[in-house]
């Protein structure tokens, strides 16, 4: 949706403050993912400047922090993010990685990773579990420095199909159970379809990282972690953590993927495709592309086991003769649609109403009981 929808809401934010406040000193702090320049770009790009007169500043792990005490202990924020006399929470439900976060108190994540100092958030990515991260980011939130500054918190909300609604209200908690409710019944059954398919090839076409790339509202990588329920939260591990004594790479997934064909998609810089092509064949169009990936200091391997295509359509061609599958899906950004060819459209229309009883039923009564939300 090209993140319109959330810069509106942002700048709504702002004049529902000055409307109701009086006070015009609204600034708005641009959380970035470790670069320095791209707060700058999304501020230009959205027109940020000039409906905040200029108060826009970005803000990363890198910054200068204030140290914090928790219920667990001391932990650092990026100083930047809380240099006003009052903090507003704006966000978005980010149903992407439910197969990491397993929608355990996912609302809160941005408190590490968009507002911790590298030291804090660090703990955070690499030395907890997927059901037990959330203890960080709910720590920070609780202290007494932030909750000093919260005023309220408003998140834009999301279907398979697209935007729903905004959530603005003081109390988070409230709406992180809402939207895990939401999230269960909608992108729990876009999950239960995927897991349906038994064969296919998946098409990279967007400006995202292939893992983060969308099919009607859902992301690559739950297609390929899809060959266990990861909203169950009897299964103790996530797949994509089981370790495989001996194996060349400890990342299962899903093999009903056939194969991967990367029309245009973020080189890795810094995140590691961990299991491909070594377990699923993957096939880059044009050399351009295909150097970009070579020089890709995160993924070494890869281009050591992909195979370079001149177009997409001999991708494709390749990756289904290859996969024994007439079915393909393409990972293209897209919400409420899915780009596909018609096996696949056929095979997904045969299988949603079973799916659609199963996760009403079966399923989401579990899911919600196991999480209090029952």
């Amino acid at each position: 949706m090209g993140g319109l929808p959330y810069a509106e809401m942002v700048k709504t934010i702002r004049e529902v403050v000055i409307e109701r406040t009086g006070c015009r000193d609204v600034r708005l702090r641009l959380a970035i993912y470790r670069g320095f320049k791209e707060a700058e770009e999304v501020r230009d790009h959205f027109g940020f400047a000039e409906a905040f007169e200029g108060k826009v500043k970005g803000l990363g792990p890198f910054d200068r922090g204030v140290e914090v005490e928790t219920a667990i202990g001391p932990m650092w924020l990026v100083n930047r993010a809380f240099d006003a006399d009052h903090f507003i929470h704006a966000y978005y439900d980010d149903p992407r990685e439910m197969y990491f976060n397993r929608l355990l108190y996912k609302s809160f994540k941005s408190f590490c990773m968009s507002y911790a100092r590298f030291e804090t958030r660090s703990v955070y990515h690499s030395m907890f579990g997927n059901r037990s991260g959330s203890i960080i980011p709910r720590a920070l939130f609780d202290s007494d420095f932030v909750q000093s500054k919260y005023t309220f918190s408003s998140v834009l909300r999301t279907s398979p199909a697209g935007v729903t609604e905004i959530d603005a209200t003081d109390d988070l908690y409230a709406i992180d159970r809402r939207i895990t409710a939401s999230h269960l019944a909608t992108y729990g059954r876009m999950q239960r379809l995927f897991a349906e398919i038994e064969d296919c090839v998946a098409v990279w076409d967007g400006g995202r990282w292939g893992y983060y790339l969308h099919a009607g509202g859902v992301i690559f990588g739950v297609l390929l972690t899809n060959h266990h329920d990861s909203f169950d939260l009897d299964i103790p591990v996530v797949a994509g953590f089981m370790q495989v004594p001996g194996a060349s790479v400890n990342f299962t997934r899903n093999k009903a993927l056939r194969g991967i064909v990367v029309n245009q998609a973020w080189v890795g810089a810094g995140i590691p495709y961990v299991t491909m092509p070594f377990t699923s064949p993957m096939y880059i169009v044009g050399d351009e592309q295909g150097k970009l990936w070579r020089d890709d200091p995160t993924n070494p391997l890869l281009m050591d086991r992909a195979t370079v295509v001149d177009t997409v359509e001999q991708g494709i061609e390749q990756a289904l003769e290859r996969g024994k599958t007439d079915k393909l899906m393409v990972f293209d950004g897209s919400y409420g649609h899915i780009t596909c060819n018609e096996p696949m459209a056929a095979l997904l229309r045969e299988k949603a109403p079973a799916v659609d009883r199963m996760v009403q039923t079966e399923l989401l009564p579990k899911w919600l009981a196991q999480r209090g939300l029952a």
